[in-house]
């Protein structure tokens, strides 16, 4: 397997990969969120015992939310991109969320198109079937990253 700044060179085939940026790994986002989750019912602990009676169900909705903002991390943490292209197919596969996608594509019957209207984002059809690719690319490489898909089709 040969490695190519732009992409993987497999035996008869280029692929790319795109994930999220996470720089904090699971474990520590959980420590992160369960401190939180715990200063907040100390805090509304301490104002119940001293005579303030609404603060503490405050504090509670507040560590609703934080387990709502932890489980929605935890769902889009290993969101994805893949694309691949061999010498007849392009294969798309984007993972959001628990939704996963698989298009394959006729290599031959293939239009890129970079959607200046749409964040850059790049659009890979074959007649009416298509998908935008590019969400986990920064917006200023998506053109030079298109440019590189046109090569390789």
């Amino acid at each position: 397997m040969q490695q190519n700044f732009k992409g993987v060179r497999l035996e008869d085939s280029w692929q790319w990969i795109f994930r999220r940026n996470c720089s904090i790994s699971p474990k520590q986002m959980t420590i992160i969120f369960a401190v939180l989750a715990c200063i907040c019912l100390i805090i509304g602990i301490s104002f119940y015992v001293m005579g303030a009676l609404l603060i503490l169900p405050f504090s509670c909705l507040e560590i609703v939310a934080l387990v709502i903002a932890f489980f929605y991390n935890a769902i889009h943490a290993n969101d994805y991109e893949k694309l691949t292209i061999d010498s007849s197919f392009v294969n798309l596969e984007l993972k959001k969320g628990f939704h996963l996608t698989k298009t394959q594509l006729v290599k031959a019957f293939c239009r890129i198109d970079l959607l200046t209207e749409n964040k850059n984002l790049i659009q890979i059809s074959q007649g009416s079937k298509g998908e935008l690719f590019g969400i986990h690319i920064h917006a200023s490489k998506r053109p030079l990253f298109e440019k590189e898909l046109r090569s390789r089709i």
